[in-house]
C-alpha cells in the first residue's frame, strides 16, 4: 500500500522499534478517497489501513495531531491561505462524505479538530487487542490500548507535540531500540536534531526525500549549532514566521556554519529568554548583513549596508536587507514561534514565556519581512 513514506525496512534490528506519526498529514495523504469511503467510518478504517501499512515492522505506534486553537499565530497563519468560505461538518459514523473532496471537508477548523477526536478515538477501538502498543495524542489528551497514563498536554503543534511523546518513548524503552519519525515536515527535522541530546542515540526521520540519520547531523553541527537550529530556521523563514528576500535557505546555512559564537548566543537567547534584548536585535543584524554583502565586503550595520548597495550596485529595493525597524518586528514574531519550539519536549508549554500570539499578529501585521520598505539611506533609519 502507498503511503506516500519512505520504506525504512532494515536488516539491522534494534530490539524495539518505535514510530512516530504526524496523523494529519497521513490524512492529507487520503487526499484521493477510494471509491469505498463513503462515510466518516469508512474514512476511519481506511486510515487506519493506512497507519497500519506505514508502521508494519513496528512495535509502537505513536500518532498525534495537531489541536485547532483560534486564537494562535498558527490559526492566523490558516486564515491567511484559506481560499473560500469554510464549511463545518459534522464528524460521526454515518455523515455521508461520498460526493465530499477531502479538502472541502476539512476546510473549518472545527471539524478538522472532531475528526482528530474521532480518529484518535477509533485507532484505539480498531487496535484494542493488539500486541503492539498504540498512543495516541489529540487536543490535550493521550491514551493507549495498555495500561499506560499520561499527562494532559497543551501542544498546539503536532511537530512540538511528536518531540515530547519521543522523550517519553526514549525514557520507557531500553537504549538500543530504535525512534522513527514520520514526517515531510523540515520543521520536524530541525526539532528532533534539536533535541537529539535527549533521545534515543538510534533517532531517524523519514521524508519525502529518504530516510534521515539524526546522529550525524548533531555531530556535523556541534551541540551549540544543533541547539540553537530552531531559531535559525524560524529567523531565516519558516512558515510562521516570514522570510527574507532574495536570500535562500542554503545561502542561510552556509553563513550559519560559519558564523560568530555572539550571533550563535543570540540566536539561542530567542529561544530561552522572555523578552527580545536591543543587543539581539544589533547582533542579528549583524548575520542579515553577511547574507546580503557582497564578497569582499564586511559592513556590520544594515543601514550602512542598504546606503553601500543603492549607490554602488544601484540595488533594486528587494534586493535590500530589511530596515531596522522590518527586522525589528520580524525577531518579534520569530520569538514567539522559538519559545513555542524551546519548550517542545515538556507536556505544559507557558504560554506566558513569550508574548501573546494574537497581541504579535495585530501590533506586526502579515508582512513579510522582505515587504517592509524604507528609504536606502543611513539617515532613513534612525
Amino acid at each position: 500500500m502507498d503511503t506516500g513514506f519512505i520504506d525504512t525496512t532494515s536488516t539491522d534490528q534494534p530490539s524495539r522499534k518505535i514510530a512516530l506519526v504526524d496523523g494529519m498529514v497521513l490524512v492529507q495523504r487520503l487526499s484521493k478517497k477510494p471509491a469505498t469511503v463513503v462515510t466518516v467510518k469508512d474514512l476511519s478504517g481506511c486510515f487506519n489501513d493506512r497507519l497500519m501499512s506505514l508502521t508494519r515492522d513496528y512495535d509502537e505506534i505513536i500518532l498525534v495531531f495537531d489541536a485547532y486553537r483560534t486564537d494562535s499565530l498558527k490559526s492566523a497563519t490558516r486564515d491567511k491561505r484559506r481560499q473560500g468560505k469554510a464549511i463545518q461538518y459534522q464528524v460521526k459514523d454515518d455523515t455521508n462524505i461520498k460526493h465530499i473532496p477531502l479538502s472541502r471537508f476539512l476546510s473549518h477548523d472545527q471539524t478538522k479538530a472532531d475528526l482528530t477526536d474521532y480518529l484518535a478515538a477509533k485507532i484505539l477501538e480498531y487496535n484494542r487487542g493488539s500486541s503492539k502498543l498504540i498512543i495516541t495524542s489529540a487536543s490535550g489528551n493521550t491514551r493507549s490500548n495498555k495500561d499506560l497514563l499520561f499527562e494532559e498536554n497543551n501542544h498546539e503543534e503536532a511537530d512540538t507535540l511528536l518531540i515530547h511523546q519521543a522523550v517519553l518513548a526514549s525514557h520507557r524503552n531500553p537504549a538500543d531500540a530504535q525512534l522513527m519519525f514520520f514526517s515531510p515536515d523540515t520543521d520536524i527535522l530541525v526539532l528532533v536534531t534539536a533535541n537529539y541530546d535527549l533521545l534515543l542515540k538510534n533517532t531517524s526521520i523519514s521524508m519525502a526525500s529518504g530516510v534521515v540519520q539524526i546522529e550525524p547531523l548533531w555531530r556535523a553541527l556541534g551541540k551549540e549549532r544543533a541547539k540553537a537550529l530552531p531559531a535559525f530556521h524560524a529567523f531565516t523563514g519558516a512558515d510562521n514566521t516570514g522570510r527574507f528576500s532574495r536570500i535562500g535557505k542554503a545561502t542561510w546555512l552556509q553563513i550559519y556554519l560559519k558564523a560568530d559564537k555572539d550571533i550563535i548566543d543570540a540566536l539561542q537567547m530567542l529561544l530561552d529568554e522572555a523578552e527580545v534584548a536591543e543587543g539581539m536585535l544589533s547582533t542579528l543584524a549583524s548575520f542579515v548583513c553577511a547574507a546580503y554583502s557582497p564578497k569582499g565586503i564586511n559592513i556590520k550595520t544594515i543601514p550602512e549596508l542598504r546606503w553601500h548597495l543603492f549607490c554602488k550596485h544601484r540595488a533594486e529595493s528587494d534586493k535590500l536587507p530589511p530596515t531596522l525597524g522590518a527586522l525589528k518586528q520580524h525577531i518579534l514574531r520569530v520569538h514567539v514561534q522559538t519559545r513555542v519550539w524551546a519548550q517542545a519536549a515538556i507536556a505544559l508549554q507557558d504560554p506566558a514565556a513569550g508574548p501573546p500570539a494574537q497581541w504579535v499578529l495585530q501590533r506586526l501585521g502579515w508582512h513579510e519581512t522582505n515587504n517592509h520598505r524604507g528609504p536606502p539611506s543611513p539617515k532613513g533609519h534612525h
